[in-house]
This record gives structure tokens, C-alpha cells and sequence, in this order.
């Protein structure tokens, strides 16, 4: 316990501890042992290796015994370019030439972000132990709030603003790969003129970048991602028409190719990947009516199979995978049907291909509002009954209860928010800056 307690203070204050004769005096061995660590604290990884620059020059014969065993360990792609200049040209690495190989793999880790998906390394991985909740708010220029990135510290409390822009954004859907957030988008140019944008925003560098867009302008699909592809799912055209037509994205070659037709058109509908297959339920077909269709889709066959549908049809709703069952999580039901307002929660166990229904979230656009977080399911916005537009919310199916999780800052609105989980350092330097102040 001890010992356990000793390193645990060493990698919370790393950059403290780096100014000790304890330090100075470390071996190699145990020093690689927290450089591999991802609880290491540190303001940046160029600070890391500020730190190792010092600990060479306590024992210049270091550098020829050590330099590639201790080297190997920095995250050399979390560096700015900015930074890889200086350490390139430090004295350090000047005589160390094993490891100036790895400096290249983080110029190159730049270079390749700029023309397509990075190759993903440990040395790729944000020193962060835990994923955290990220928010992202489309633009609306009718209320003056921008597209916005916004992550939250469950640990601490705190709201970050990691990145912001004024790009008409409509119909935004999100998922990760690799740690980086993809956003399938329609952008509003003025005047009526729309576009299709696929934005990737990497949170180790809080930079954006347009992408290829799809192949076809569509609203209100759905979006998964399965191994390094992005799948795209029916939707409706500017003149308001169903879609059935499916689209892969390779996140490796960054192109666009077309799938095999949904089994029937349909908008407003839910997918949700769960291993191997990709489930989708509900959504308004092309008289406009809800659905309560549910299909896997099998993306290494491209072929779909029709499971036992959902008793209540509906559209713009949500899916959840947890504790090996899928929930179906508001949404709008079919006109007429008498449920006052409300929508009960649905549950499907795969095992048994049998649906259960709990009680019942308030009906309407649900898209982005729920999502599977620290042994819950996470709501957002004023889906239960006593949730406010800024709160988010834990439901608990094993109770079929909720209760307050936390309330977006600055009267922040989570009614048009999609949320999903990545992996963000909270003391690099870069994020702590983004920190936002409850008014």
C-alpha cells in the first residue's frame, strides 16, 4: 500500500517530483515504468521530456545506455509540431540518434491528419485513464450559440470548452474512432444553399478538419462506426424524399463508398453498432408514419436481418447497448396513439430476442440524448418528466429509476446536444485553458 501510494503521488505531481534528487538518481527501468503510465500528469509531453532532458544530464552516461529504452516512451505525436522542432534540435537528441526516428513518427502523425485518418500507436494515446462525456452543440444562428465542443470532468465537476465555430451546422451526428470524433453535418451557407460536411476533431491537439463529405446530401440519418469505417443510414433529401440508400466511409483511404439499400426507406430511424452487427430501429418511412421495424445489419456480409419488431413504432429516438441488452430510448410514436405526451423505454435481450417495456420518458426529438456512462445510461436535456433543458440525468434499469447527474454551465441548452465518450487529458495545458465558469 506504500508503494502504491508513493507511485501514485509520483505520477500526480511528475513535473514536482522531476526537481528532486530522488528523481535525478531514479534507474532507468522504474523511470520507464511511469513513462508508460497513462496517469502521468504533466502540462504537455514536451514537458515530459524536459524533464528526461534534465535526468540525461544528471548522468551523461545515460544517454549512451538508456536512451533508447527511456526515449521510446514519449509520446512524441502529442507534441505540437512547434515542439518536435525544439526537441529535434536540442542537444539531447543531437546525441541520441537511436530514437530520432520517433520524433519522425510524430511530424509524421501531423502530416498524416492532414491527409487522412493517422496511424493509431500507444504513443498516439492521451495520458487520461478514464473516457469522459463530450457535448457537441450544433450552430444556431437564431440564438447566436456557435457549433461547440464542450467535454465534462466527472472527477472534478468541470465544464471545457475544447473548441468552437460559426459554421451553420444542422443535423449533426457523431461517432468515434480511434479517439477522434467524426460529425456527419449539413452546413448552412445562407440563402438556402446546404451542404454535406464530414468534421473530424482530434481532442490531443483540440483541432478540427473538414473532411470528404458523403456522397449524397441527406438529413435526419443515422450514423455508426464499425472497425475503421463510418456507416451512414437512409434519411431524406432537401425535397423532403425517404432515403434508402447507405454509405461507408474508410476513416484509412478517406472515401466514400455505397452499401447495399436499406430494406425499405426510412428517416428519423436509430443505429446503434453492438460488436459485430449494427442495429437499427424505427424511423418515419415514405408515408411519413413511424415504424417499429428492427434489422441488423451485418457489415462483413452487407446483409440485413429483420429481428422482432419494438411495440411502440417511433422516430428520432435513440438506442443504448447495457449490461448485454439494447434500450430504445424516447423518440416520437405514430399520430394516435394515446400515450399523452409520453413514450415508454423499450429493452431488447439479445440472448433471447425478447422485448420488455419500462416507464416511460417524455415523446420527442431524442436523437444524441442518451448514452451508456460509468454504470449508467446518461439523458440529456428534458427527457425525464423532472429534468430541466440544462440537466443531465442517470437512469438506472435495474431500478427503472433516474436521478441528477450534473447541469450544463452557463444556462447551456441540451435540447439540439448529441453527446459520445473520448479520452481527454484534463492537465495538459491546452484543455485546463478551455475551462468554462459557471456564470
Amino acid at each position: 500500500k506504500v508503494l502504491k501510494h508513493w507511485d501514485k503521488m509520483i505520477l500526480s505531481n511528475f513535473v514536482e517530483f522531476s526537481e528532486t534528487q530522488c528523481f535525478l538518481k531514479m534507474e532507468a527501468v522504474t523511470l520507464v515504468k511511469y513513462l508508460c503510465s497513462n496517469a502521468l500528469r504533466a502540462s504537455s509531453e514536451y514537458k515530459i521530456f524536459q524533464c528526461l532532458d534534465k535526468w540525461f544530464k544528471h548522468n551523461p552516461t545515460r544517454i549512451s545506455n538508456d536512451c533508447v529504452t527511456v526515449l521510446t516512451h514519449i509520446r512524441f505525436p502529442l507534441m505540437s509540431e512547434r515542439e518536435l522542432q525544439m526537441v529535434q534540435e536540442s542537444e539531447l537528441m543531437k546525441r541520441c540518434l537511436g530514437p530520432l526516428h520517433l520524433v519522425t513518427k510524430g511530424f509524421k502523425y501531423h502530416l498524416d491528419c492532414r491527409e487522412r485518418h493517422p496511424v493509431i500507436e500507444e504513443r498516439s494515446n492521451v495520458r487520461t485513464e478514464i473516457p469522459t462525456l463530450v457535448l457537441i452543440q450544433p450552430h444556431n444562428s437564431a440564438s447566436y450559440v456557435p457549433f461547440q465542443i464542450t467535454s465534462y470532468d466527472h472527477v472534478t465537476g468541470v465544464f471545457y470548452r475544447l473548441y468552437s465555430d460559426l459554421n451553420g451546422s444542422r443535423d449533426c451526428r457523431l461517432t468515434v474512432i480511434d479517439n477522434f470524433i467524426y460529425i456527419c453535418r449539413v452546413v448552412d451557407f445562407g440563402g438556402g444553399s446546404l451542404m454535406s460536411s464530414l468534421f473530424r476533431f482530434d481532442p490531443r491537439h483540440l483541432c478540427g478538419q473538414e473532411l470528404r463529405p458523403m456522397l449524397r446530401l441527406r438529413m435526419d440519418f443515422a450514423m455508426v462506426a464499425h472497425g475503421s469505417c463510418l456507416y451512414v443510414f437512409g434519411g431524406s433529401t432537401e425535397q423532403f424524399a425517404t432515403m434508402d440508400s447507405v454509405e461507408c466511409y474508410n476513416v484509412k483511404t478517406n472515401t466514400w463508398t455505397e452499401m447495399p439499400p436499406l430494406p425499405m426507406a426510412l428517416n428519423s430511424l436509430a443505429a446503434l453498432t453492438v460488436e459485430r452487427k449494427v442495429y437499427l430501429s424505427g424511423g418515419a418511412s415514405q408515408d411519413r408514419q413511424p415504424t417499429n421495424s428492427f434489422t441488423i445489419f451485418h457489415p462483413h456480409y452487407q446483409t440485413y436481418e429483420t429481428l422482432p419488431g419494438m411495440f411502440y413504432a417511433r422516430r428520432l429516438h435513440e438506442m443504448v447497448f447495457f449490461q448485454e441488452k439494447v434500450y430504445v430510448l424516447g423518440g416520437i410514436p405514430r399520430q394516435g396513439v394515446p400515450l399523452h405526451g409520453q413514450i415508454p423505454i423499450e429493452c431488447y435481450d439479445v440472448s433471447t430476442s425478447q422485448w420488455t417495456m419500462l416507464s416511460s420518458t417524455l415523446s420527442g426529438r431524442s436523437v444524441g440524448h442518451y448514452l451508456s456512462f460509468q454504470g449508467y445510461i446518461l439523458s440529456l436535456g428534458h427527457e425525464h418528466h423532472n429534468a430541466k433543458e440544462d440537466e443531465i440525468w442517470t437512469y438506472d434499469p435495474e431500478v427503472d429509476g433516474w436521478s441528477k447527474y450534473a447541469k450544463a454551465p452557463q444556462r447551456m441548452s441540451l435540447m439540439s446536444v448529441i453527446c459520445s465518450t473520448i479520452f481527454v487529458n484534463f492537465h495538459d495545458e491546452k484543455v485546463a485553458k478551455t475551462y468554462l465558469k459557471d456564470k
